[in-house]
């Protein structure tokens, strides 16, 4: 069975963009789209505030419609699920080959550029999940799929994503190699040492997918201001989530990208 692509959409503007970029990735991909919508089970005792505007079935008959109109190539399905809306992403993940959600969605403020839902789903989904930024993309040519890559501890299910990717859009792949505390005394003793292990790692990916242009950027730079920089010229960033790392919670250099970059950026589980 073809696990679908999932999106969750709550009516935002960030929400139907993600709708949007979803169903390309789903064509892409030959996959079915699931878009879905999670509702409260007693949404009158919400604050007036975070009070639904619009009933789950008129917003998800009109994603539907903007869907067929502009990608009626795509299998799309909408369900409606009375749940609260992370643990309905979270179960969503479970059985979907990707998630993807807008950054922030209707109840954040402007200045927010992501919000609480979209960290914990990415924090705690059992699938890659995409998280799309609440700007529109710069002036940049998006020339490139980008991944964070610490050497001494490859992602391996980071770097497949990434490869994979980098293979279906038809781009290079940049490798952004940056260890914590790269940037401190001490970095340019190991920089040549950091790159021969670099070659080494990608030794086998290289020739797993020869079709793949793969950049190393083996820069002494700090890892989030390096992945941040990378992403302006980004079609999409990548990277790797541990499964040592705390559950439920992001490490502080996807929390550095996912906040200031300015492309799409995947966090992808590790098994």
């Amino acid at each position: 069975m073809d696990l679908p692509i999932a999106v969750g959409v709550d009516g935002s503007d960030a929400s139907l963009a993600a709708a949007d970029w979803a169903a390309r990735e789903a064509l892409l991909r030959a996959r079915p789209l699931r878009v879905l919508h999670a509702q409260p089970l007693m949404p009158h005792l919400l604050p007036s505030w975070s009070r639904p505007t619009q009933s789950s079935y008129d917003l998800l008959h009109e994603v539907r419609h903007v869907l067929a109109v502009r990608h009626p190539q795509v299998t799309v399905r909408t369900d409606e699920v009375h749940e609260a809306v992370t643990a309905a992403l979270v179960a969503a993940g479970e059985d979907a080959e990707l998630l993807v959600l807008g950054a922030r969605g209707s109840d954040g403020f402007p200045e927010l550029r992501v919000g609480s839902t979209a960290l914990h789903v990415a924090a705690r989904a059992g699938c890659p999940t995409v998280l799309l930024p609440v700007d529109s993309p710069g002036a940049h040519p998006r020339e490139q799929v980008v991944v964070g890559l610490d050497a001494r501890r490859p992602a391996e299910a980071a770097l497949l994503f990434a490869f994979l990717a980098a293979r279906s859009y038809g781009l290079p792949l940049r490798i952004v190699h940056a260890e914590a505390g790269s940037a401190a005394a001490g970095a340019d003793q190991g920089h040549g040492v950091g790159t021969a292990l670099l070659t080494r790692v990608l030794e086998p990916w290289k020739a797993a997918y020869p079709e793949v242009e793969v950049v190393a950027d083996t820069e002494g730079a700090a890892p989030g201001p390096a992945l941040v920089e990378a992403s302006a010229k980004a079609r999409l960033l990548v990277l790797g989530r541990r499964p040592t790392d705390q559950v439920g919670l992001l490490g502080p250099v996807a929390h550095a990208v996912l906040h200031h970059a300015d492309c799409p950026v995947a966090v992808v589980p590790e098994a």
